[in-house]
């Protein structure tokens, strides 16, 4: 009779451990499953960002060849013998205008702050989703520079060294030419370090945007 128990409960605990290992499988396959799906829509989301980014980077290349023609033709007229007229005054007043750049980086942000990165085993797709976003913050260096000078130099020039009451008479406004020939000339070459780094932001998105395609497919 003994004996006869001890089988059977025995055979109870074997099929209680059966029970909860295919329990764990089924689990575990689920969760594998609902992993790969949020994996594959977190890779969506983050091909969709960056080729956004990509596009407003062409954009502001586009942006930056005009204002540094804009540059080259206002250096010539400034402390020459030629007289200020409008167009100088709108040329300068064009290239006040900021040309500037913020990333789509909400995917991104969620993957660290979520922990979820962990989704993506892919070690080298992992490296070049975090080296794109490292590009960035480079990137970003080289368009605060270039806005600083904007500010601190030709916007203060602007406010402190220009006399708007000369423009109904039809004289133009800048006192000290020299001193705006020279921001001028500071600001073309920033605008060439500013587009050294938009190119590179664009080759990043490149790299990132094949290395998603390669896991998505």
């Amino acid at each position: 009779m003994a004996k006869a128990t001890w089988k059977y409960t025995l055979r109870e605990i074997i099929i209680v451990i059966l029970g909860i290992t295919i329990a764990f499988s089924m689990n575990k396959c689920a969760d594998n499953i609902k992993d790969k799906k949020l994996k594959k829509q977190y890779l969506t989301n983050l091909k969709s960002d960056v080729e956004a980014d990509k596009l407003q980077l062409e954009k502001n290349i586009e942006a930056i060849n005009k204002k540094q023609i804009i540059c080259s033709e206002i250096i010539p007229v400034l402390n020459s013998e030629k007289d200020q007229d409008m167009r100088l005054m709108n040329n300068i007043f064009a290239i006040v205008k900021y040309v500037n750049f913020s990333p789509k980086n909400i995917t991104y942000k969620t993957l660290i702050n979520s922990g979820d990165l962990k989704l993506i085993d892919d070690f080298e797709l992992k490296t070049a989703i975090q080296q794109h976003y490292a590009n960035y913050d480079e990137l970003s260096d080289d368009y605060v520079r270039h806005t600083s000078l904007i500010k601190d130099y030709l916007g203060n020039y602007l406010v402190n060294h220009a006399d708007y009451d000369q423009i109904p008479q039809g004289k133009g406004p800048f006192l000290d030419e020299i001193k705006l020939k020279n921001i001028v000339r500071a600001l073309l070459t920033t605008y060439d370090d500013k587009k050294a780094a938009t190119k590179l932001g664009i080759k990043s998105c490149d790299v990132l945007i094949a290395e998603i395609d390669a896991a998505l497919n």
